[in-house]
């Protein structure tokens, strides 16, 4: 899905925007766009960012008392 960035507005933030959460999604959008990593931290309005239709949930670790 491709989605503009709008002004003033950080990786981190668009994440936030599009998914409502940034853990594991920032990761992923950086993966998916390279070219990110040169862009100033306050990305130019309009840039187009490529992010995943849906993120996966993580899993959680579970612990067991008794064993």
């Amino acid at each position: 899905m491709i989605v503009y960035a709008m002004q003033n507005e950080t990786v981190d933030a668009l994440a936030y925007r599009v998914f409502g959460k940034t853990k594991g999604v920032v990761e992923i959008i950086y993966q998916d766009n390279p070219m990110l990593c040169e862009l100033p931290a306050m990305l130019p309005m309009g840039t187009l960012v490529n992010v995943p239709e849906s993120v996966p949930e993580p899993q959680k670790k579970q612990v067991n008392l008794w064993d």
